[in-house]
């Protein structure tokens, strides 16, 4: 039994350090690229409207619109792997419209984003 038990550990330890890591790395991977959920659990489209006031964003993509809300846990990043920079920390002023995003919803009954990348145009 202490084996088995063992064993278990070692999976749940994998599986958690597996999901912790690609947090940490997720800013740096470009936009629709990010292994097992990009186009399954986010949203891609062109950022059609921007609610400063709000911070919500309107994205219009192939699945239809999506009215996004951030809040102050939301991360935004910009990924800039088509100039060739290196992806950066962004901030609510940094969507603007027609610039092409990718949102993770904090969890699919909300309309609240857990991260933003927007792609800076060459």
């Amino acid at each position: 039994m202490t084996s088995w038990n063992n064993q278990l550990f070692a999976l749940f330890l994998f599986l958690t350090t597996s999901v912790y890591a690609q947090k940490t790395t997720e800013m740096y991977i470009p936009i629709g690229k990010s292994p097992g959920i990009s186009g399954k659990s986010t949203i891609l489209g062109n950022i059609f409207q921007v609610n400063l006031q709000e911070k919500s964003i309107l994205i219009k993509g192939p699945s239809g619109d999506h009215s996004i809300k951030t809040n102050e846990k939301t991360k935004i990043w910009l990924d800039r792997s088509q100039i060739k920079q290196p992806n950066l920390n962004g901030t609510f002023t940094d969507c603007q419209k027609d610039l092409r995003a990718e949102v993770k919803l904090v969890n699919p009954t909300t309309s609240i984003a857990e991260w933003i990348k927007i792609q800076m145009k060459k």
